[in-house]
């Protein structure tokens, strides 16, 4: 139950004030598993007294537990009237060009990955900004706006184009996101798409060896620091990206690898707001809906959220494994 509190306060604090709290986000899946083996428990052996408790910070973090094992919440049915559109992210850690997993044949199966989907908007991260011909071609000739002239975000799609512009944090050199203002099929809506990604923690290989064998005084220091810092950072991000996405004079879908949990207070600033923003997962995924494909599984933390004209049908994450991400889409239905 601490752990879990210990969560929720993170989600309130900002890490730039206070880093210690940001750690609990992690382990928010696991703790809460525990939570309810030990809530079955205690049914069991009947100790009603004992349930008083848990079951009221089960109340306290039902917003928590949707946003870490979605599903919770009802979806609209896609009729034939219905102005749908659908849309999808994926980081491709660039296009496996360094051969992490098998080079050629992972990007080409990331195209043929490609070629089977019919997303009407498709998102990426770390792409190549020399493979835009071959993602297009991959879409059926759609059109990718990339951010920058280098690995980085980038936004493919069929739909007509009415602006956009590279998203740059301060006073980095570099585009972190890309916005596209879109018009929607069977209707003169226009839509803004964000695409972000907010900053990585920035283990390097010996980090993450020391984290599977254990890491010593000095290097749960060094680790430690990292962390904080990333956390510090993806406070100060989504706080300038959140004051971008209140002036938006459109409806709002945000996608991305936002390197974080959904119990965290970077998360938390991006839904808060207005518009609020609506985590498509929450409302209709299952499980986990694990996007991170690393050492530390049931991570979460690739997402698509939307402004609340903008309602989710559908979510998938996909179960693939090209990247150290797995794509995930979701289905809308404008109310506008």
């Amino acid at each position: 139950m601490l752990i879990l509190v210990g969560a929720k306060v993170g989600e309130l604090i900002s890490p730039e004030l206070f880093p210690f709290f940001a750690i609990f986000g992690l382990t928010f899946p696991y703790a809460l598993l525990v939570f309810f083996i030990g809530v079955v428990l205690r049914l069991i052996r009947g100790g009603w007294k004992e349930l008083v408790v848990p079951f009221i910070m089960l109340f306290f973090l039902q917003s928590s537990i949707a946003l870490t094992i979605g599903g919770i919440g009802t979806v609209p049915e896609l009729t034939d009237d219905s102005i749908s559109f659908s849309a999808g992210t994926f980081n491709v850690r660039r296009m496996d060009e360094y051969q992490w997993l098998e080079g050629d044949k992972t990007r080409n199966d990331i195209f043929t990955w490609l070629s089977s989907t019919s997303l009407d908007i498709m998102c990426f991260q770390e792409m190549p900004v020399e493979m835009k011909g071959q993602v297009s071609k991959s879409l059926g000739g759609a059109t990718v706006k990339h951010a920058g002239n280098r690995a980085g975000t980038a936004i493919a799609t069929k739909l007509k184009i009415v602006d956009f512009e590279p998203w740059t944090f301060k006073d980095e050199n570099f585009a972190r996101g890309i916005i596209l203002d879109v018009i929607l099929p069977k209707s003169n809506d226009t839509i803004r798409v964000y695409n972000i990604h907010l900053q990585s923690v920035g283990f390097v290989g010996g980090d993450y060896d020391a984290v599977r064998s254990g890491p010593d005084t000095e290097q749960s220091k060094k680790l430690w620091s990292r962390l904080s810092s990333a956390f510090s950072s993806r406070s100060a991000q989504t706080t300038v990206l959140r004051a971008s996405i209140n002036s938006s004079p459109y409806p709002v879908i945000l996608c991305g690898d936002f390197n974080d949990t959904p119990v965290s207070f970077a998360l938390s600033t991006l839904r808060s707001g207005s518009p609020k923003l609506f985590d498509a997962f929450a409302l209709a995924g299952s499980g986990l809906g694990s996007t991170y494909v690393g050492d530390i599984p049931g991570l979460r933390i690739d997402y698509m959220m939307s402004s609340s004209s903008l309602e989710v049908v559908s979510f998938e994450t996909h179960e693939i494994e090209l990247s150290d991400h797995r794509p995930i889409s979701a289905v809308f239905i404008s109310n506008r």
